[in-house]
């Protein structure tokens, strides 16, 4: 009920002294009387308060009172006139000041019948709402028995309302939508979904979010809706409800599906000319966490890889074969999977104070090559996902290109790269740190100048036998001879490696 509904009824008899448009449809939430001096203790925000005056002594006490009640957020004010016999215009000045609608209430009309008339309404739209939200129920489960799709429905209940509103899953793939959205939309929603402590939650972005149905946060579906404003709680819990009879619809036929492939497990069939990406993902978790697993991870593999086929091999790592590139791949997981980041992580004691991801994803990927068996992109992929494990990321994503030495060397796990660069540089490394000779640095730049003494002189500014020098002590402390493309090989892994970490990330 709105301000104005009161001024409206005709056997409340009530007078307009002071209220423009927008003030008179500030919704109505209860209606309290008080005359207390201080009436803050008495009055809640959105009620409307009835008072018959008996506060004012003098006429400064109007702009105190009402001041008082503005601050506690009210409705509006009701003034009766028994006292005074009429509304004194500094009552009337101070609701004008503090921007509240003022209503006067004849003599012959107690405050007891405004209450009532109030509580009669009340029930009145509860009721309304009752009916209609059990007619809507009726009208969505007929819908859903005829075969109407989630989307249908959304579409009419936005109508209806004149709402946008969107089905989404926690790695943000549309279901549904009545609206175009943008990714920054849905990373807003999802992070909403999948933080707030409790749902419904309402964004940054102002769009409503509520959870479909009850099962854990990144299976779930969320349903979001804007203008996140209070009705929405009338249709759409009944929305959401609706929603998750498709949700665990999908779920049954894709349970069956893992049941039929994992039941019967066959050899990876080779696909020779396809474009076929293998994707394989690694899950590290902490005793503290055990409520997210392969199940719960390979529903998400499914949402953000569209047309993926899923298993989980003899090793028990999950893997996923999809068309496309092994790029466009990737940077689709690292988009969509990245989302549900905040569901893995949690409280892990690694120290005092600290916190860190409790549940760590690391996937791996890897293009079938030409004339090479789907069996080798999967293993390739496997490798990677390996790797990846180092990352310092909840969800951390790396392409096995290993068509490259390089690329085969990032392959292998960072705790083994570093293991493999300090048995063959560590000499060096110390050597550096007693004498600050900058063998190592010299190294870096001779290497990357291709060997050449002059072109590293110059870049670094030093006489050409300096250099000459500083890299025979290298051979001597490594016992690799650079004229040797093996020995160059093993000494530029490794100073990669511990010159350029990020380059292993």
């Amino acid at each position: 009920m709105l301000v104005r509904d009161i001024l409206d009824a005709p056997q409340l008899r009530m007078r307009l002294l002071h209220g423009d448009t927008a003030e008179l449809k500030r919704p109505v939430a209860r209606v309290c009387a008080t005359d207390m001096p201080d009436p803050r203790p008495f009055v809640t925000a959105g009620a409307l308060v009835c008072t018959g005056l008996v506060w004012r002594q003098h006429a400064e006490d109007s702009d105190r009172y009402v001041g008082m009640l503005a601050e506690a957020g009210i409705a509006g004010v009701v003034a009766g006139q028994a006292l005074h016999g009429h509304v004194p215009e500094d009552v009337v000045a101070a609701c004008e000041r503090h921007g509240l609608p003022l209503l006067s209430a004849p003599q012959s009309v107690p405050f007891s019948r405004i209450i009532e008339y109030l509580a009669d309404q009340a029930a009145e739209l509860r009721w309304r709402r009752v009916q209609s939200r059990v007619d809507r129920q009726r009208r969505l489960l007929a819908a859903v028995a005829d075969g109407s799709s989630v989307g249908d429905l959304i579409a009419e209940i936005a109508l209806e309302q004149e709402i946008s509103a969107w089905l989404v899953s926690s790695t943000g793939r549309v279901i549904a939508g009545t609206a175009p959205i943008s990714e920054d939309e849905l990373d807003r929603i999802v992070a909403t979904a999948l933080t707030a402590p409790r749902l419904p939650a309402v964004t940054r972005g102002a769009v409503r979010v509520l959870q479909v149905g009850a099962s854990d946060r990144i299976t779930a579906w969320y349903l979001a809706i804007r203008p996140a404003a209070a009705e929405p709680e009338a249709f759409g819990p009944d929305l959401a409800a609706i929603a998750e009879l498709y949700r665990q619809r999908g779920m049954d036929r894709l349970h069956l599906d893992w049941e039929l492939i994992d039941r019967f497990p066959a050899a990876p069939a080779d696909r020779p000319g396809a474009r076929a990406v293998a994707v394989v993902c690694a899950i590290q978790a902490t005793e503290t966490r055990t409520d997210i697993g392969l199940s719960e991870v390979r529903v998400a593999l499914h949402d953000a890889l569209s047309g993926a086929t899923t298993s989980i091999d003899k090793q028990g790592r999950l893997v996923a074969i999809v068309d496309g590139t092994q790029d466009q791949t990737a940077e689709v997981l690292r988009r969509r999977l990245g989302r549900i980041a905040p569901a893995l992580t949690g409280p892990r004691p690694t120290g005092p104070g600290t916190e860190s991801s409790a549940v760590r994803l690391a996937f791996g990927v890897s293009a079938q090559q030409r004339d090479e068996s789907l069996s080798g992109a999967i293993a390739a992929a496997a490798a990677a996902a390996t790797a990846a494990l180092d990352d310092d990321a909840p969800v951390s994503v790396r392409i096995a290109d290993i068509d490259t030495a390089v690329g085969l060397f990032t392959a292998v796990p960072g705790g083994l790269q570093r293991r493999f660069a300090e048995r063959v540089l560590g000499p060096v490394v110390d050597y550096d740190r007693k004498n600050g000779a900058g063998l190592l640095e010299t190294l870096e730049v001779y290497l990357g100048c291709d060997g050449s003494w002059r072109q590293a002189a110059d870049r670094m500014h030093l006489h050409l036998n300096t250099v000459r020098y500083r890299i025979g002590r290298v051979e001597e402390l490594t016992g690799r001879d650079l004229g040797r493309i093996d020995d160059r090989l093993d000494l530029y892994l490794a100073v990669r490696t511990l010159t350029a970490p990020a380059a292993s990330a």
